[in-house]
């Protein structure tokens, strides 16, 4: 994406008589006289300090934040990150790992604690508004006095592209991790998926997976994706030895018993037999298989047979100050007590090549991989936790490229800069917590959290937004922030007629090409709190733009806390209005096309209505609780003096402009021949100023209808096709 907003700025951020000045502004007041400040590139700058003693772990002030409009995304919990809001300071919470400013209203400042040799940063806030910067190896032994390069800070007029820039800068000058531009995607990602999760949880067995197989594929929706979720290995205790939680360590490389022998019935004796019949009788294109970083929850057992060429260990974790100053996840209580049994870091390799190559000995096509962020605590002895991390995640994408011949890997529980900036192959990573659907008030925090912090993952991975289930009381809500999300789409139980507003018949899905995040008149507003906001998501398609936007107000509050507020019924309570402008969609001019004047066609795909405007026009749109609406934006063609024409896409998808693929036009002196490229089946629609003389689909008439209101043409698609041309004569 680009933009001509941006321009080169080249005087650098730096400090002036104690204030740290961008741009002519002060952004940083009281700056301490042992802040430092080394130059980048294009405008950027590290910033660091002096210490005076060597420790493992430093904080430091940064100076005083005030009336500055800001949005930070923290961790909340040590595997989670969710969004903040506010003007100074002070309402910075511990684990920040992405500060963004506006200042003045003119201009946004990136401030980016980033990793250096083997420390990580992360910032911070005081009451008094003074903004801090901690640095920690998590290794007692690891220490230092040089911290240079902890911050990085840029700045721009573009927000979206500063972001952008920044990553590209970070990714260039330390060279540990790589930017999503420059991974190879994962394939499942643009095909219909069901995990087995929230359908079955650790209870998963063949028999539900094959109902749940069978009953898609009864509602005209075979997935192409399964993910055998936890429940599947070995483990000590054994999944049915243990009602009581305690914690588990993994055995050996094998499925458990619930997938051998008499339990599979006429699937044959074995994993690989089961995932064999499976994918035969049910189309399936790619069967993932869910593990955890170290194995299991608690790591492997230090006494299994199996597991002692690993040489693995009980390790005692150590959790960063910065984590328990917010939830204290549940799930560390027993990790606390007892330890993980850690395979020592110069066999991980061999555990994972031994692992997986086991898994695709079976048939299996990738992995997800959880409780990625547990290493963060494991890192002493080790030389801390960055080094830790990045041997195992290292050999964790070297072991799933060689092994399963393509880039298959879904990162879960990994939202820290320890991951983020030492990734140089996984390319898809859960954005946010897990989407809870017993859990009320944590619905739109869902949505929420993972567009805004999509703003900082999408430019690293592709961010999942999680399973949702088709049948919720917020299914629509789900499934349309889902489909403009640019993410994998799960949906868990079965309403088809949600299902098949995202998923076409060949089982493809319409993603959109970016990550969806929120506009920019939205990014310093609190969707779900401040009793006014919606929430508006932009992304691009080929040749359109689509915006989603939600009503996340009343629901819950930050973090999520179970029960906090009473949920509504969808559509209960006063509406919130909000305005849209085809503008919204940020980079819009980067697939409008050299004939495109300024003016664009709006549908909107729940109202079913289409109006005309141009880019700059604005419009209101008032959405009760729990509701939404997802709008193409599809700018206008001039394709001769007088004829104006923008492809819209399968009208009853919530992410029509999906299906357009490309457009091209033949002028001739007595006609024009207006040729659009799509997939998928359903009502096609377009806006044009004039009526076509004719309608061809492969170069066969078909009948259309066109409204002289409105200016929509409306086809009727049939058939199953990955991609066909339709031509319209003027």
């Amino acid at each position: 994406m680009g933009s001509n907003e941006d321009i080169m700025i080249s005087v650098k951020p730096g400090v002036k008589g104690g204030t740290f000045m961008v741009r002519g502004a002060a952004v940083l007041t009281n700056v301490p006289a042992n802040i430092t400040v080394t130059p980048v590139n294009d405008g950027s700058v590290f910033v660091g300090a002096n210490a005076t003693s060597s420790s493992s772990r430093h904080v430091f002030n940064l100076g005083t934040l005030q009336e500055h409009r800001l949005v930070c995304l923290f961790r909340f919990k040590i595997w989670w990150m969710i969004p903040c809001f506010g003007t100074s300071g002070g309402d910075i919470p511990a684990e920040t790992q992405m500060l963004l400013l506006e200042v003045e209203n003119k201009f946004y400042v990136l401030i980016l604690p980033v990793l250096d040799g083997q420390f990580r940063t992360s910032l911070q806030g005081t009451p008094d508004n003074e903004l801090e910067f901690c640095i920690e190896s998590g290794d007692p032994d690891v220490q230092t006095t040089k911290i240079k390069e902890q911050v990085f800070v840029n700045s721009g007029n573009n927000p979206f592209n500063l972001i952008r820039n920044s990553i590209k800068i970070l990714e260039k000058h330390k060279g540990t991790f790589k930017h999503i531009d420059n991974k190879q995607k994962p394939e499942h990602i643009d095909w219909f998926g069901w995990n087995t999760w929230d359908a079955f949880y650790c209870n998963v067995d063949p028999e539900g997976i094959k109902d749940g197989l069978e009953n898609f594929s009864k509602g005209g929706c075979p997935p192409k994706l399964l993910t055998i979720d936890e429940g599947w290995q070995n483990i000590f205790p054994s999944y049915a030895e243990n009602p009581t939680g305690e914690l588990s360590r993994l055995i050996n490389l094998e499925e458990n018993a619930k997938f051998k022998g008499s339990k599979l019935d006429k699937s044959g004796k074995n994993l690989r037999d089961f995932i064999k019949t499976i994918k035969q009788k049910y189309g399936l294109k790619y069967v993932y298989i869910w593990h955890a970083m170290a194995g299991y929850w608690g790591g492997v057992l230090p006494e299994s047979e199996v597991m002692k060429k690993y040489n693995p260990k009980i390790q005692p974790v150590v959790q960063s100050p910065g984590n328990l100053t917010h939830v204290v996840c549940s799930t560390l209580d027993n990790i606390q007590e007892k330890g993980i049994g850690l395979i020592d870091p110069s066999k991980i390799r061999d555990f994972y090549n031994d692992f997986h190559s086991y898994q695709a000995s079976c048939g299996v096509d990738g992995v997800k991989v959880d409780v990625q962020g547990v290493l963060e605590l494991l890192g002493a002895g080790y030389g801390g936790r960055v080094s830790l991390t990045r041997q195992y995640l290292g050999a964790l994408e070297d072991s799933v490229t060689e092994t399963f011949k393509s880039n298959n890997l879904i990162c879960s529980m990994s939202l820290n800069t320890d991951f983020l900036y030492s990734t140089k192959k996984a390319a898809a990573a859960r954005a946010t917590e897990d989407f809870m659907p017993n859990e009320p008030t944590f619905q739109t925090l869902h949505v929420a959290a993972a567009a805004f912090n999509s703003l900082l993952i999408g430019e690293i991975i592709v961010p999942d937004w999680d399973m949702f289930y088709s049948d919720h009381i917020t299914a629509e809500f789900h499934g349309a922030a889902r489909a403009l999300s640019g993410s994998a789409v799960y949906p868990g139980s079965h309403d088809f007629d949600i299902i098949k507003k995202i998923v076409l018949p060949d089982g493809s899905i319409l993603r959109a090409r970016y990550a969806g995040r929120p506009t920019r008149d939205c990014l310093f507003n609190d969707p779900v709190t401040d009793g006014k906001s919606l929430l508006k998501i932009w992304n691009l398609n080929k040749l359109s733009g689509v915006i989603g936007v939600f009503n996340c107000q009343r629901a819950g509050i930050w973090p999520p806390i179970k029960g906090s507020i009473y949920m509504p019924a969808p559509g209960s309570g006063t509406p919130i209005s909000g305005i849209v402008s085809a503008g919204d969609v940020d980079a819009l001019e980067e697939v409008a096309g050299e004939n495109w004047r300024g003016h664009c066609a709006v549908y909107a795909c729940l109202s079913g209505s289409l109006k005309t405007m141009s880019k700059d026009a604005k419009f209101q749109v008032a959405l009760e609780h729990l509701k939404c609406e997802v709008f193409t934006v599809s700018p206008i063609r001039a394709f001769s003096e007088d004829l104006r024409f923008a492809p819209i896409g399968l009208l009853d998808m919530y992410n029509s402009g999906g299906a357009v693929e490309a457009m091209d036009s033949e002028n001739k002196s007595s006609e024009c021949k207006i040729k659009v490229r799509i997939r998928g089946c359903g009502r096609f629609g377009a806006y044009s100023n004039k009526k076509p003389k004719c309608c061809s689909m492969n170069e066969k008439d078909e009948e259309f209808i066109y409204n002289p209101i409105d200016g929509l043409v409306t086809v009727k698609v049939e058939g199953e096709y990955s991609s066909r041309e339709m031509a319209m004569k003027y």
